[in-house]
């Protein structure tokens, strides 16, 4: 017998409120939160870069170097021109959006199975199919989304993950914290 065991309710309730208080002030300023966030991706795609170049320059194998320096500029020039130009980040950073909020939908419609033992797993399991319709309302404005809907969406998502959160851990806490065999 396999035994698993959950995160405690304190651990579950401090990430849940951290959650919802990102949410909050992604809200206030969605904007300047899709903004953000597309910098932070452009970021990441820089630096990925980098490191592939990195990688390319260590590389012994003449066909390996050749292949990792390609990818390795194409990435690195890819985070420039997001961060130079958020608009083509926003249509991009949109559709990969979707795949997170669909992935992230997957992920809490299988959390909220996991917990279903405890009394708040619905809110869990409506919190994973509302990532979901997100996909749906992204993918119907595609690719005019601009950054205020990244921003709606991301702080929409991360407050109903929280309160998701909170509400599982107040459930455990009723309940005690248990392994699940």
């Amino acid at each position: 017998m396999i035994r698993q065991s959950l995160p405690g309710a304190n651990l579950l309730m401090v990430t849940g409120v951290l959650l919802v208080v990102f949410g909050a002030v992604a809200l206030l300023s969605p904007v300047a939160a899709g903004s953000a966030v597309v910098k932070i991706v452009a970021l990441i795609l820089v630096v990925t870069g980098i490191v592939q170049l990195f990688h390319a320059y260590r590389s012994t194998a003449r066909p390996d170097r050749l292949i990792w320096t390609a990818l390795g500029a194409v990435i690195a020039l890819l985070g420039i021109l997001v961060w130079f130009n958020p608009g083509i980040g926003s249509g991009l950073l949109a559709t990969l959006l979707m795949l997170f909020f669909a992935a992230q939908g997957f992920w809490k419609l299988a959390v909220a199975y996991r917990f279903r033992r405890f009394n708040g797993w619905l809110w869990m399991l409506l919190s994973g199919l509302l990532s979901l319709v997100f996909v749906y309302l992204l993918w119907s404005q595609w690719p005019l989304s601009g950054a205020w809907v990244i921003g709606v969406l991301v702080g929409l998502d991360l407050m109903l993950s929280g309160v998701a959160v909170m509400i599982v851990a107040t459930a455990m806490r009723r309940v005690g914290s248990q392994d699940i065999f």
